[in-house]
């Protein structure tokens, strides 16, 4: 399971990976900023699956397509209507939050109601996932395609080059999480989502409509995901099958950082992207998945709630 990089985005010196007892200072630089931006990425992409994790309390096996429909429609709108990119990206927003809202009245709605909901779910979003990958493979095609960078040149900072596209990508995911991080503390909606993740029953005495804030919740992280699939696409080329090694990355991270906590996702994305920067380096692509599996199995076996704990958003 590898991702492919754009040609032209910058290639730390550890892309070609393997370079133990050879590497320098600046190796070792560029290889940090690296795993801070693949970090930024994997945790804009793991936010969706926390958010549905803590509130609903089932694992979403559809979120790496849904990442990849979020990019594909972008792709979309760009080329084949002439539209810019941040009006394609509102749009692209507001169409998957319709979709997540959608999906959940038509099949989550009555599913949850349903004895055993909790195996029927898991089971119904992997058999959706792969539904929905057939059909953007039928829609798109099985070519390669992916979105332009947001700003082209780079910024010398001493010996280190730095494209501006990958400096904008960490910034808009700081922003993106503050935004976020903002909305579920300061809106209804958000203090409800809070609610419902840290005491179902509790929230239903005060009056919290547990159904309502279920679709608001997978809504929301549906045009999250959708957002990271954006970003993701101006890294990685993308096709319709990408998105199941973006669901494992992402399943590792929430599990890693705590299930169903927002801030547990974020410091293990930024933990594990820099891990696999330097595994790159030292030893080599083909040893990232080992060395993630291994640093994984240690932790929860250490801390098996993760790194923050469970479900506190």
């Amino acid at each position: 399971m590898t991702l492919i990089l754009h040609p032209g985005r910058s290639r730390s010196p550890q892309a070609t990976g393997g370079s133990i007892g050879r590497c320098t200072i600046k190796d070792l630089l560029y290889a940090l900023v690296s795993g801070l931006i693949s970090g930024s990425l994997y945790a804009s992409m793991a936010l969706g699956l926390a958010i549905v994790y803590g509130v609903i309390h089932v694992f979403n096996f559809g979120h790496g397509i849904v990442a990849v429909i979020g990019g594909y429609l972008t792709w979309l709108l760009l080329s084949q209507t002439g539209m810019g990119l941040i009006p394609a990206v509102v749009c692209m927003l507001v169409m998957m939050f319709f979709f997540g809202l959608l999906i959940f009245k038509l099949t989550l709605n009555p599913l949850l109601k349903t004895p055993n909901w909790e195996f029927s779910t898991i089971i119904f979003l992997l058999g959706l996932g792969i539904l929905l990958e057939n059909l953007t493979l039928q829609a798109f095609g099985p070519r390669v395609k992916y979105i332009p960078p947001f700003f082209e040149g780079s910024l010398k900072l001493g010996f280190l080059r730095v494209n501006w596209h990958e400096i904008s990508i960490i910034v808009i995911v700081l922003v993106f999480v503050v935004l976020l991080n903002l909305f579920l503390k300061r809106t209804w909606f958000g203090k409800a989502m809070r609610a419902v993740a840290q005491d179902m029953d509790g929230a239903r005495i005060v009056g919290i409509n547990i159904q309502q804030t279920f679709g608001f919740a997978f809504a929301l992280a549906t045009a999250v995901t959708g957002f990271s699939g954006v970003l993701l696409g101006t890294k990685y080329y993308m096709t319709p099958h990408i998105g199941w090694d973006w669901m494992v990355k992402g399943f590792v991270i929430i599990v890693l950082g705590g299930l169903g906590s927002a801030s547990g996702a974020i410091y293990a994305a930024l933990i594990m992207g820099i891990i696999e920067a330097y595994v790159t380096l030292l030893l080599g692509s083909l040893w990232v998945w080992p060395a993630w599996f291994v640093l994984f199995v240690v932790i929860l076996l250490l801390r098996p709630q993760g790194l923050v704990g469970g479900r506190t958003l």
